[in-house]
C-alpha cells in the first residue's frame, strides 16, 4: 500500500475535536425537537445532532451522518464514525502507557 492510500482516509484531528466538544457540551441542548432537528427516538436534541441515552451509554448522531457511541461504565470510551466510514475510538486507560512523555 503506498503512503498516498494510507493517507486517503486519513481523520482530521480538528474533526474529532469538534465531536468531542458537542458529546462534552451539546451546543442549545433541549429536551424536545425544534423544526429541523432529527428526527427518531431521542431523549435530547442540540445544535447539529441528537442523542439516545441507554443505560451505561449515549448514542450521538449527527446532522452530517457522524454517529458517536460513548461507554461511561467502567471506564470512558468514545468511538466516532465519520459519514465515509472511517472510525476513531478514544478510550481511558487503567494504567499509564509508555508514550515518551
Amino acid at each position: 500500500m503506498s503512503l498516498d492510500e494510507q493517507f486517503e482516509r486519513y481523520v482530521d484531528p480538528g474533526a474529532v475535536g469538534r465531536i468531542l466538544l458537542c458529546i462534552a457540551t451539546p451546543p442549545n441542548r433541549r429536551e424536545k425537537p425544534v423544526p429541523d432537528d432529527l428526527t427518531g427516538l431521542f431523549d435530547f436534541w442540540f445544535d447539529g445532532g441528537a442523542a439516545r441515552m441507554i443505560t451505561g451509554w449515549t448514542q450521538y448522531e449527527f446532522a452530517d451522518g457522524t454517529r458517536a457511541r460513548v461507554d461511561v461504565t467502567p471506564r470512558l470510551s468514545v468511538v466516532i464514525q465519520f459519514q465515509d466510514g472511517c472510525c476513531v475510538s478514544v478510550k481511558q486507560s487503567t494504567s499509564g502507557l509508555d508514550i515518551g512523555f
